[in-house]
């Protein structure tokens, strides 16, 4: 089984299909579906698939809102043509009451999605501190458990404080799957010839 092509393509430029094909050579090489390596690729897969899902519907509804905003000059446009002048005032305070509304509307999902990220990544980091207490378990069995949550959560804490951006959240997340998936892959690997 040679795993260091999609190995080196998951470190390198980690997708949904990477991890797939990934999980695909893992179970033809008779691993355990609940070995660790395995669950840390599916958690993987999972978490930049919904990424995906949630980045088109944030660029849909950033699209959205651009229209709803370009609408209130339309209608405003719209009252102008029309003619009737003594009308204008009042068409425009509804027109633009109402598209202001939708505007309004659409900022609101756009928090939505923000929210529904953030709990994406508090998904996330709850796998990954799981799955780094374990590891670090393992190789170091002598820390203290107080000391161990420390450190673990001097690794994923700054994706779940509320003033780091989204997009570095997951950039941070990627690099602690890309790691922790790492390390539970190396004793798959072949040894490094001397």
């Amino acid at each position: 089984m040679e795993l260091t092509p999609i190995i080196q393509e998951i470190m390198t430029s980690p997708t949904p299909a990477a991890l797939w094909r990934l999980y695909a050579q893992l179970l033809a090489a008779g691993i355990p579906t609940d070995a660790p390596a395995m669950r840390t690729a599916e958690a993987f897969h999972h978490y930049l698939s919904d990424l995906q899902s949630k980045a088109t519907a944030r660029q849909y509804s950033q699209l959205a809102s651009l229209l709803d905003i370009g609408a209130v000059g339309g209608i405003a446009l719209q009252n102008l043509s029309s003619g009737e002048a003594r009308h204008l005032v009042r068409r425009w305070l509804m027109g633009t009451a109402s598209e202001s509304l939708m505007v309004l509307a659409s900022r609101q999902y756009i928090k939505g999605w923000a929210s529904e990220l953030r709990a994406l990544h508090r998904k996330a980091a709850w796998f990954l501190s799981r799955e780094l207490w374990s590891l670090s378990a393992e190789m170091q069995p002598e820390l203290p458990a107080g000391e161990r949550w420390v450190r673990i959560q001097q690794l994923v804490g700054p994706a779940l404080d509320p003033d780091t951006p989204s997009a570095t959240a997951a950039v941070l997340l990627s690099h602690l799957f890309q790691l922790l998936l790492l390390s539970q892959l190396a004793p798959l690997l072949p040894p490094e010839a001397p």
